[in-house]
């Protein structure tokens, strides 16, 4: 007895040093992932944080810039423009600078030959040849004499050779006789006045003053034009920054309406189009009447106020547009959707009154109603004639007759479908291609009806199979450890019982026979075998119970947390878990088990970090229960494939492995509780695993989908990707 008692403290001494290694190990696996969750978590929010801190969209100071740039960008890009279309009208960019000089030339020419013309016809000749000699032009006067050959009259040019010249004929108005190199001046006669423009310059006049600007205007033709497309330029792309960075604001998530959010729509592009007329009104007022540099700092100022006001238009409908209410807040939606719901409830009104008149009333006012058809359509078509009347009374009751005769085979058909369907035949369908209005609806609500008969049906003797199939596996799993617990406490008992009783007759044998001095040595050492031997089958015993007895306790605490799962009444804590890491650790745990079954383990992750919003500790359940299941059920030499895939804003956990065993059951049936592949049951296991990993995944806010193709077996974890 007292090697009993001491076999069973250290037994129990040993099973608690195991429990307590378990639970630290398990409390370390815990404070380990739990640190470095936390790590994790700090690190994404420190990522957010920064993220949202230097968003150059988000940034009130770039948006201010930008504003500017895109003023001043588009001031210049639209007076470079401007100047561009007026020098190409002057031929700036298809012709030389002697031709572009010899036209813009041509104006001041024109006002110095009036000059010296109205001179002339004052008798001032020498004021005349003074006003020439103190510009940089030279002028005569021709009469055309017989045979058209010039008579130069007076003159002025020293004959340097130049491209700069025109001819225009003069009339002059004189008052009193004048002469030019003694020849008197006719009033009624056209003359011939040819001025010719020094290529020197050597005079500061307006001809080289003109001659100074339009060469610095050629020679930056092209320059101008580079300006004028790289403000352009810029201003769009100042524009395309400012709709990107619509709604946008640095510390603030998503989209951020701005102030004039509660204005409809409509209303708000009513007042931007007013704004804008009146001072595009103002901005026409002044293009017509600019005279000086003020008035052009005007225009100029008044073109970027509008180009200010339509940015900042958009900059809403653009804020509205990415907030995915811009036409559901303006005042014509509303109307439309008032409208809209009158002319429902009016609807809704008038079904219900119609929906509750008796059927009789409603046939009979079918009745008065074709009757005054047909009055008006005899009235109206007759005309006096009788033979016309009746034909179209025949008419009318030949449509009536095919109506009728229509209703009577519809009712038939759906009286025969109610028939059937009494009589318990959930599968009977009525034909319905040939029926309209509510005789079809009618036709397809029984349809419903026997395939809603169907499914219940259906769904009833799968519940009933699952709960005897349930209470079956309950039992027999439930049944073979306990027995195995009663016999092996019977067979220590009865060892321990007979230990005793054999102490007990040898105690009383010595109160009465002598007790020789010189015991047997043989018999002493057979006693001592059989008491190892009964020792090692106590143990053995105890060992067994011990096991089995654990299996028990496995089996309850998986149906309790079955029970949890299924109910939601499990806590979970969701945060962010990288799946790798969790899965290689999860992989490192099964590792040695995995290569005493002969299965070689591959495992893919992908290049970025997988990141996704779970209970670690839940999640490492659920990949416990599914590589415990490979273990078992998967097929020795064979290869195990555990891969980790993003797609599309998903993370899918994909578990591979050829079974050891025909699958010929159905995922659906895999994921019931206590249902196995192992249809012999010759393996440990309860049937839960699958069950278990399916509610957690679940609450997690994932999804397990199982595929059998053939042996190929195949578990798919689907959750939102962060």
């Amino acid at each position: 007895m007292a090697m009993m008692d001491e076999m069973e403290n250290v037994e129990e001494i040993r099973e608690t040093g195991m429990d307590r290694a378990e639970e630290e190990g398990r409390e370390g696996e815990e404070r380990d992932g739990e640190r470095g969750m936390e790590k994790r978590r700090k690190r994404q929010k420190k990522a957010q944080k920064s993220s949202g801190r230097y968003r150059l969209t988000g940034s009130f100071a770039a948006k201010v810039v930008a504003f500017l740039l895109l003023t001043v960008s588009g001031i210049v890009g639209v007076w470079g423009l401007v100047g561009c279309v007026y020098i190409g009208e002057y031929g700036f960019y298809g012709s030389s600078l002697t031709e572009v000089l010899q036209r813009q030339l041509v104006s001041p020419q024109v006002t110095a030959v009036y000059e010296m013309a109205g001179r002339i016809e004052q008798g001032d000749i020498l004021g005349a040849e003074v006003y020439c000699r103190e510009r940089n032009v030279g002028m005569e006067v021709v009469r055309m004499g017989r045979n058209e050959k010039e008579i130069v009259l007076w003159s002025t040019w020293d004959g340097y050779e130049t491209n700069y010249t025109w001819e225009t004929y003069v009339t002059f108005d004189l008052q009193e006789d004048v002469f030019l190199d003694g020849m008197m001046l006719e009033t009624d006669e056209a003359y011939l006045i040819r001025t010719y423009v020094d290529p020197d310059f050597p005079i500061e006049d307006n001809f080289k003053r003109l001659a100074e600007q339009v060469t610095k205007a050629y020679e930056a033709r092209y320059l101008l034009m580079g300006v004028a497309v790289s403000g352009v330029l810029l201003c769009i792309l100042m524009f395309v920054f400012l709709m990107c960075s619509a709604g946008h604001q640095n510390g603030k998530e998503g989209i951020v309406p701005s102030v004039l959010a509660p204005i409809p729509l409509d209303v708000l592009t009513g007042l931007f189009l007013l704004a804008a007329a009146a001072v595009g009104f103002f901005g026409l007022n002044l293009v017509w009447h600019i005279n000086d540099l003020m008035e052009f700092v005007l225009l100029t100022l008044f073109g970027a106020l509008l180009a200010v006001w339509g940015t900042l238009y958009c900059m809403e409908v653009a804020t509205r547009l990415k907030k995915g209410k811009c036409f559901r807040y303006s005042l014509l939606y509303m109307m439309l959707r008032g409208f809209w719901k009158i002319c429902c409830l009016l609807g809704r009104s008038l079904g219900a009154m119609l929906r509750d008149l008796p059927l009789v009333l409603t046939v009979v006012t079918g009745y008065l109603g074709l009757c005054i058809f047909e009055f008006f359509v005899l009235l109206l078509f007759a005309g006096g004639s009788e033979s016309l009347g009746f034909l179209l009374w025949l008419l009318e009751k030949a449509v009536l007759f095919g109506i009728v005769i229509y209703i009577a085979l519809a009712c038939r058909r759906l009286l025969a479908a109610g028939k059937a369907l009494a009589e318990g035949q959930g599968d009977y369908k009525v034909d319905t291609a040939h029926l309209i209005g509510n005789f079809k609806e009618h036709g397809e609500n029984l349809n419903s009806l026997g395939q809603g008969i169907s499914k219940a049906v259906a769904e009833r003797l799968k519940s009933e199979r699952l709960k005897t199939e349930l209470i079956t596996n309950v039992s027999h799993d439930l049944k073979t450890p306990l027995t195995s617990i009663i016999n092996y406490a019977d067979l220590i008992c009865e060892e321990t019982m007979g230990g005793a009783r054999d102490s007990y007759q040898k105690t009383g044998s010595e109160s009465v026979e002598v007790i020789a001095v010189d015991a047997d040595t043989e018999e002493t050492e057979k006693n001592q075998d059989r008491a190892a031997e009964k020792d090692a089958r106590v143990a053995e015993y105890a060992q067994v119970l011990l096991r089995q007895s654990r299996r028990l306790k496995k089996l309850l605490e998986d149906l309790l947390e079955a029970s949890k799962a299924t109910t939601g009444n499990l806590e979970v804590n969701l945060e962010p878990c990288e799946v790798g890491v969790l899965l290689s650790q999860a992989v490192g745990e099964y590792q040695q088990r995995m290569e005493e079954k002969q299965l070689e383990l591959i495992a893919r992750q992908p290049e970025q970090i997988a990141s996704i919003m779970a209970d670690g500790r839940h999640l490492w359940r659920v990949f416990d229960n599914l590589l415990n299941n490979i273990c078992k059920y998967a097929q020795e030499k064979s290869r195990v494939y555990l891969s980790v895939e993003q797609r599309e804003g998903y993370v899918m956990i994909i578990f591979r492995n050829m079974s050891k065993y025909p699958l010929d059951i159905s995922p659906e049936e895999l994921e019931e509780r206590f249902v196995r592949g192992d249809r012999s049951r010759h393996m440990e296991g309860n049937g839960l695993g699958l069950s278990i990993a399916k509610s957690l995944v679940e609450l997690q806010g994932g999804s397990m989908d199982i595929i059998i193709d053939g042996d190929l077996f195949k578990i798919i974890l689907q959750f939102a990707a962060l």
